[in-house]
């Protein structure tokens, strides 16, 4: 079997021929012609087809006759170019305003282009918008911030991996800036923080071995009272004397002190767990949650600037 791949736009030609038997013969116009084969035909009637072939599956051409697939696909030519056409205009607008300073008005503009689909990357459009909002990137925390919890992923698929890149190599100076900015507050706070954890969970673990001591000091004695004031008790059962019954009285009130004391030591050693387990919790305060942020920050920075491949690059040179 041979294939062949045509690339027309207007379509491939059929030709049909009836003979004098009332045969149809078909001849593709573009199949090459070869001298061992020949086809002997007679003066008969001949009528040319012309089959449009269409480079995209669009579900609009189901149903449409050959002449009316062309006109829907050449009315959305024209709309796509419109839309073309508009897109770059508003582009241009932006662009002129951003060079003004008016960046606000600039931001509106490239928002509306964003709006606009068409067949390539909005690569200008993305750019232009975050130019205009961090007014050149002279505050780009408002870029990072917007991804804080999203990631750079996010980031690089909403922004366009183009948009990213660029913005990578035209304003790098500009994030690390920012980030030492960041780096600048996060290593006094880290110090700070980490001392004031550090120094508390020293205090917690001395708290929680005193504790922990108290509890199985009142737990074995309290567990003791519960079988003997149980088996005192089954004992009243199996003698007419009243042997046992002040042994079972006297168990059963020690029995209810101990469980007093017991369920308080058990509740101060619980206490000093969980306040352990929030001190290893850097959102469990004010200055904690701030280093967390910052980090989110410096983070966020790190994955913008692409510190990782920058620094295995150094490394290998």
């Amino acid at each position: 079997m041979e294939e062949r791949i045509i690339d027309d736009e207007y379509g491939r030609g059929i030709r049909m021929k009836k003979t004098k038997d009332g045969y149809v013969d078909v001849t593709d116009e573009l199949a090459e012609q070869t001298a061992d084969t020949e086809v002997e035909t007679e003066d008969a009637d001949e009528v040319a087809f012309e089959f449009p072939m269409f480079d995209v599956d669009d579900e609009d051409l189901v149903g449409l006759t050959p002449k009316e697939a062309m006109e829907l696909k050449k009315r959305k030519e024209e709309e796509a170019k419109a839309r073309l056409a508009e897109y770059e205009k508003l582009c241009a607008d932006g662009e002129t305003l951003l060079k003004s300073g008016s960046f606000k008005s600039a931001e509106l503009k490239f928002e509306k282009a964003l709006e606009i689909e068409i067949d390539e990357e909005r690569t200008v459009a993305s750019l232009g918008f975050w130019r205009a909002k961090t007014s050149e990137f002279a505050e780009p925390d408002l870029l990072v911030e917007e991804y804080l919890d999203d990631g750079m992923d996010n980031l690089e698929y909403d922004l366009g991996y183009k948009t990213v890149d660029i913005i990578r190599e035209k304003y790098r100076g500009e994030l690390s800036k920012a980030r030492e900015k960041w780096q600048v507050e996060e290593e006094p706070l880290a110090e700070q923080v980490e001392g004031v954890q550090s120094a508390r969970r020293e205090y917690l673990k001395g708290r929680m071995k005193s504790s922990l001591i108290g509890f199985i000091a009142s737990v074995l004695p309290t567990i003791a009272l519960i079988v003997l004031t149980i088996v005192f008790g089954l004992k009243n059962f199996s003698t007419k004397e009243s042997t046992f019954i002040v042994p079972t009285i006297v168990c059963g009130c020690l029995l209810v002190v101990s469980l007093i004391v017991c369920i308080f030591l058990t509740n101060k050693w619980l206490n000093v767990i969980r306040l352990y387990v929030s001190n290893e919790r850097l959102s469990s305060t004010e200055e904690g949650e701030r280093l967390l942020e910052v980090r989110a920050y410096l983070d966020a920075y790190d994955g913008l600037l692409d510190v990782t491949e920058v620094e295995t690059e150094t490394e290998t040179e």
